[in-house]
């Protein structure tokens, strides 16, 4: 949810592949409930079930649909190299963000390998990560740069809301500091109490 709620932010983003600027982002057109999105990040954690290929990028599978939707990305109309990258780096601190979120304590040697991982696994998606602490304070230079809200956010933040709320919950810890003032304005004053600014 870390991921949707921080991409359904980025209006920027969100309007990728539209040549008009109303068609629907790409990622959010069948929100969190299928879709090649939700089993890239799936496969990718290795976490897959009888509908997803899972063992991660050892999974040839795997490997495919990571270069396959690496491809399909790179190809829409008005994606850059920067976003591309941006995505992926959200996607890799998740884990670590969600983590903290809950209060885990992590491993530094499995936080180190998790994220050797990830770096590799995404240079199939064609995207370039750099240090863990570079990648966090990029991301968040990003999302305070470009977060906002157009027509379409106040949709995609109700469907997240009512399909996964106890994940939504979580979230609100995960999210960079400008994602969640979007998200309390844009969904107040329906916004649970547990997304109030900190």
């Amino acid at each position: 949810m870390f991921i949707f709620t921080t991409y359904a932010t980025l209006p920027l983003l969100s309007r990728v592949g539209s040549v008009d600027g109303h068609g629907e982002a790409l990622m959010l057109r069948r929100i969190v409930d299928g879709g090649r999105e939700k089993e890239f990040l799936v496969g990718l954690l290795g976490i897959g079930d009888e509908t997803v290929p899972d063992g991660g990028i050892a999974n040839p599978m795997v490997r495919r649909l990571l270069t396959d939707l690496g491809e399909l990305h790179r190809d829409l109309h008005g994606m850059r190299g920067e976003y591309l990258d941006f995505f992926a780096g959200i996607i890799a601190l998740s884990c670590l963000r969600t983590g903290s979120a809950l209060k885990l304590v992590l491993d530094v040697d499995d936080c180190r390998r998790y994220w050797r991982y990830m770096c590799h696994s995404l240079t199939l998606f064609g995207a370039e990560l750099g240090d863990r602490e570079t990648v966090s304070a990029a991301c968040e230079h990003f999302v305070a740069q470009h977060a906002g809200a157009d027509r379409r956010t106040r949709a995609y933040l109700t469907q997240l809301f009512a399909t996964h709320p106890e994940h939504m919950a979580t979230c609100s810890h995960a999210m960079f500091p400008e994602s969640r003032r979007v998200v309390v304005s844009t969904m107040s004053p329906h916004v649970p109490a547990h997304w109030a600014i900190r």
